[in-house]
């Protein structure tokens, strides 16, 4: 197996952080030239991908090529920037306002005990 190509794309905007990266890769194991697959991964950002495939069976180069472009043109016209590095980290949630406030207990006269 070796990697032809690959695409990696992200996205952001409000709360959505989310990746999509694209491998063409060939089988070199195979003979005709049918041998390249097209697969993809996709996810919130820092979570585990979900992965498939957008050819079940090889297909040829010309073939491999055209569906991996129109993932890319497709993702990027959603949104989607393409990006040579690992996007930044996410940031780490806002702590939440102010804890509450247990509720207020009376207190008892210490001087009516005393007596």
């Amino acid at each position: 197996m070796k990697l032809v190509r690959s695409a990696r794309l992200w996205f952001k905007e409000g709360t959505s952080d989310k990746l999509y990266e694209v491998d063409l890769i060939e089988n070199d194991a195979l003979q005709s030239d049918q041998r390249f697959i097209v697969n993809f991964r996709y996810g919130r950002r820092g979570a585990t991908l979900r992965d498939g495939s957008k050819t079940p069976q090889p297909v040829a180069a010309a073939a491999a090529e055209k569906i991996f472009d129109s993932i890319v043109v497709s993702k990027v016209n959603d949104g989607y920037r393409r990006t040579t590095s690992p996007p930044p980290p996410p940031r780490p949630p806002k702590p939440p306002g102010r804890p509450a406030r247990p509720p207020c207990r009376a207190r008892r006269s210490t001087d009516a005990a005393a007596s």
